[in-house]
């Protein structure tokens, strides 16, 4: 009865193709990467300094999203070790 899964991987790679591609899993993405970074999300601005923290919100959220971005594309480029 132990046999069995000792003999069912032989058996099973016996039977494809030598030249068939292995099947890679997805590379794990951690989910705050996957989060929406926030922008400027008030009123539009009125005056000169509602206008400055507007922008310094906006390029706050820029920042956060070209951070993740950076982040993700390292996750994918790096090669996939796991066994």
């Amino acid at each position: 009865m132990r046999l069995y899964p000792l003999c069912l991987p032989l058996l099973l790679g016996a039977c494809s193709d030598r030249t068939s591609d292995p099947v890679v899993p997805p590379p794990r993405v951690p989910a705050d990467l996957l989060q929406p970074c926030a922008g400027y999300t008030g009123p539009v601005p009125q005056s000169e300094g509602q206008f400055s923290d507007a922008l310094i919100a906006e390029a706050r959220g820029r920042s956060c999203a070209n951070g993740k971005l950076a982040a993700v594309a390292e996750i994918l480029a790096a090669p996939n070790f796991e066994d």
